[in-house]
């Protein structure tokens, strides 16, 4: 169990530990920032609760789907190992990997921001740790084929939160919820963690005349994660404009459209498969054959999310005019372009878990470029 940890550790967190050093030091600086500046809001504990279970629900989804440390595993299949110690040394690192680098942050800054009592702050803890061994249980279910019981775990979870505003009551519900994944995950078989890569066979498709808008839209379609993160940024298109109903004296519809320009994985194609990246750069006529096709690509589906988006206002609002429709237009189109120029000219390297890239720094770039764009059309 030992050597299973500290290989897959420093698979994920680094030879000696490095992100967790960097992560935890990230925090320390935004708890620090929010705490001096006087930032004080006020939230309900519930929000803090769904939040910490859903929030690292997501990543630790994105990091058991993804292909960075398939090798690793089967490089550790190859020797005799004992299946339960297997499964349970999986999960906790992937948890601990989650928990560290991408929940704590996000953390730091609901802690700063508000004032909880001690209790809250470690049943946030626990909803935290709860959701890493739930979703890989949910994960199993759902590689077996069972995707409703997952579905009802997590409708039920979210709405007993929400509802049921008692730290008691959401103490037991995270602690049934935790031993019930322990339970479940013991009778796993590790090998059901591992996903090959070439369990189908490829499909050639043979044409005289290439064409890579439909290349790039069979990419997105094969890729579940991909696909749902613009699933998930639709619905967000929809309840925006619902909630900018708070804000009656400004001009929020440009800021709906920089907000919707987060759909960072089909802008990171080129850095999320170095392989794409390498066959692009071999191919003939770059920049007609790939660099405006992407661009296509990208404001084709920023079109598609922005639609529901001005769908959704028409239905809140009842009207809009022209040149709304054109700051639609224009905020796709100027995502796209500076999306493609970035990935093309600046690829993400280094990084460990798809989680890791799509939350790489570089993704804000363009919307807070946007979104100051915005922000003067607003004011």
């Amino acid at each position: 169990m030992r050597q299973t940890v500290k290989a897959l550790s420093k698979q994920l967190i680094g030879a000696n530990y490095d992100r967790a050093g960097a992560s935890l030091l990230a925090a320390i600086i935004l708890f620090v920032a929010i705490d001096t500046a006087g930032v004080q809001i006020k939230i309900a504990p519930f929000i803090l609760y769904l939040t910490s279970t859903f929030f690292t629900a997501g990543v630790m989804w994105q990091t058991l789907t993804g292909q960075r440390y398939i090798a690793t595993m089967q490089g550790m299949f190859m020797l005799p190992f004992d299946n339960c110690s297997f499964v349970f040394s999986y999960v906790s690192v992937l948890g601990a990997h989650t928990l560290i680098t991408k929940t704590l942050p996000m953390w730091a800054l609901l802690f700063a921001a508000a004032t909880w009592s001690a209790w809250e702050i470690m049943l946030a803890v626990l909803c935290g740790c709860m959701a890493c061994m739930a979703t890989a249980a949910g994960y199993q279910m759902c590689h077996k084929g069972n995707r409703w019981l997952p579905l009802f775990w997590t409708v039920c979870t979210a709405a007993i939160i929400a509802s049921a505003r008692q730290l008691l009551t959401v103490l037991a519900v995270a602690t049934l919820s935790f031993l019930s994944a322990i339970l479940y995950l013991s009778f796993v078989d590790a090998y059901d963690f591992y996903r090959s890569t070439a369990t189908q066979k490829p499909i050639r498709h043979i044409g005289h005349t290439g064409n890579m808008f439909l290349y790039l839209t069979r990419y997105l379609l094969a890729n579940q994660n991909y696909l749902m993160n613009t699933v998930g940024l639709c619905l967000i298109a929809c309840f925006l404009p619902i909630l900018f109903q708070a804000f009656p004296n400004l001009h929020m519809f440009p800021i709906g459209c920089a907000v919707l320009s987060l759909n960072t994985p089909i802008s990171t194609l080129l850095s999320s498969d170095p392989d794409l990246e390498q066959a692009m750069c071999a191919l003939p006529g770059q920049t007609a054959r790939f660099g405006w096709q992407y661009v296509l690509f990208i404001f084709a589906v920023n079109m598609i999310v922005a639609s529901f988006y001005l769908c959704s206002w028409l239905i809140t609002y009842g009207q809009t005019n022209f040149s709304s429709i054109g700051m639609l237009f224009l905020f796709a189109l100027q995502n796209a372009v500076l999306s493609v120029i970035l990935e093309w000219k600046k690829p993400i390297r280094n990084w460990k878990t798809e989680s890791d890239l799509w939350r790489h720094p570089r993704k804000y770039l363009i919307p807070l470029w946007l979104i100051w764009q915005a922000a003067c059309y607003a004011i």
